[in-house]
């Protein structure tokens, strides 16, 4: 059977090839396979042992930072793919093979998003609120939510992989078939030679070695301090009155979640919904306060002063939010607001009592739309309408210096994360300054920017780019085609 195996993969082999191809940066397809199946291997086992394995033991963080840093090495290496095909204008004659190539790399950072926000710290919150507001702007957060962990465990793991894959064998097929691209200039000279495979076996070696040594070496230190997700019971007991406050927000609607779709500049981009229309926005009201209060005073028999306030004059009501607002806002005690007079302070403070003992954060993953556990989307909008996921004091900074693992530009301009988050992190830097700019227009840059990307062969100006910038001497060279190195005169001979 091995031998058949062996056979068969042989039978795949390209077994000629220009010159230069026998170079690095001509066998970058093949290192990137090798690093797919190395994160299909490590996802595997992570997979096989569950979340908490990898969150919180060592063996699992060990396999976890594996898997983190080939995913690092393979999004670099297929951005140096694309800079080698670009620069050498590969892409004109192999319209096709560019325009999968192109799908490849959107969907490989896609699922690089997705596994970021597959850990269970402040970080992957952090990055699930975030790419939660990329995904709603381009009004696919409905069926897109970062948010629900289930869901986004089945994206990262399956959906997209499984694109990945069927695009890499149309991909490999195309380029199997046909050849390495040869070059479009006739003053680059090259000869068509025996493909060294030995070689690339080597490197290819060499760069999943260097992928383990990340993971062991600098493991321990991308991983910890472990700053674990925050959860309703923490905010409760740290930020009572914070999280009291927030819940009259709530109440009255005026929250971020509440008011998300209004702050949108062309609306309908909210998944936040409580019905199966996406188009609705979420009844913070029911989720956050009267859902909650219904079932603890169900639970203990506990008087309804949620029903007493509701059996007041309109007038009455508006004041009493905004005396229970600003009684929680100025530090007011949540044991005294228990038994307050205002029966929306009453209210607040059960429901921040009832976080505290950690059945709160239950209720509302119970209310959620798949009724799992795993969909943290009403929890982690409350945390961020409170503020937290952004400004949690003596945390920020260390947790996003340490593994952000994805830039995103929030409260200051630079958060060290991956690299290639950089130029929409200046992206957003530059827009907070812009009155009137929308992350929203973020979003659809960076959409624009792929399109432009996957569509390139098409057009006119920018496919001539790189001849025009000589581009392609990057990599057809002297270094890289060895008919292209100056070769000594023969010397004459003397006497007679």
């Amino acid at each position: 059977m091995v031998s058949e195996l062996s056979s068969f993969a042989r039978s795949l082999y390209i077994e000629n090839v220009p010159s230069y191809g026998n170079s690095f940066w001509f066998q970058l397809g093949f290192y990137i396979i090798a690093l797919g199946l190395l994160l299909g291997l490590t996802g595997g086992i992570m997979l096989l042992f569950g979340p908490y394995w990898w969150n919180y033991t060592t063996v699992g963080m060990y396999v976890s930072q594996i898997h983190f840093w080939a995913a690092e090495l393979l999004i670099t290496l297929l951005f140096l793919h694309v800079l080698v095909n670009f620069s050498t204008s590969a892409f004109k004659k192999r319209k096709d093979t560019w325009v999968v190539g192109a799908l490849m790399l959107v969907l490989a950072l896609i699922t690089y998003a997705f596994g970021v926000g597959l850990n269970n710290t402040v970080v992957a919150q952090y990055n699930d609120k975030s790419a939660a507001g990329f995904w709603n702007s381009l009004l696919l957060g409905y069926w897109i939510n970062p948010e629900n962990f289930g869901a986004v465990l089945g994206w990262h793991v399956m959906v997209v992989p499984a694109l990945l894959v069927l695009l890499l064998g149309v991909h490999f097929l195309l380029v199997e078939k046909r050849g390495i691209s040869l070059p479009h200039r006739n003053d680059v000279k090259y000869s068509m030679v025996k493909a060294d495979h030995k070689k690339m076996f080597v490197r290819t070696g060499a760069i999943l070695v260097i992928a383990v040594a990340l993971g062991v070496g600098l493991g321990p230190l991308w991983a910890n301090p472990f700053v674990p997700a925050l959860n309703t019971t923490w905010a409760s007991q740290h930020y009572p009155d914070l999280f009291a406050s927030t819940l009259i927000l709530e109440y009255n609607r005026t929250s971020g979640t509440a008011t998300y779709m209004k702050l949108s500049p062309i609306g309908f981009v909210n998944p936040y919904s409580d019905s199966s229309d996406p188009m609705t926005y979420v009844n913070t009201t029911w989720v956050y306060v009267v859902g909650p209060y219904e079932r603890y005073v169900n639970l203990t028999g506990a008087t309804n002063e949620l029903s007493r306030f509701l059996s007041e004059p309109a007038p009455e009501r508006v004041d009493q939010l905004n005396a229970a607002y600003s009684y929680f806002a100025n530090n007011g005690s949540i044991d005294e607001a228990i038994n307050s007079s205002n029966p929306m302070e009453s209210v607040a403070a059960d429901l921040t009592k009832l976080a505290m003992d950690g059945i709160y954060g239950g209720i509302l993953t119970s209310e959620t739309y798949d009724h799992s556990s795993l969909d943290q989307t009403y929890e982690i909008r409350l945390l961020t309408d409170m503020g937290l996921i952004h400004n949690v004091e003596g945390i920020q900074y260390k947790i996003n210096e340490k593994y952000m693992g994805m830039i995103k530009y929030n409260v200051e301009p630079w958060q060290i994360g991956a690299y290639w988050m950089a130029p929409y992190d200046v992206l957003e830097a530059w827009g907070d300054g812009v009155p009137g700019w929308h992350s929203l227009y973020n979003e659809l840059i960076i959409t624009a920017l792929f399109l432009i990307l996957i569509l390139l062969p098409w057009i006119p100006g920018l496919r001539d780019l790189p001849d025009a910038l000589h581009l392609y001497k990057l990599f057809w060279n002297r270094f890289t085609i060895p008919e292209m190195r100056p070769r000594s005169k023969e010397p004459v001979a003397k006497g007679g």
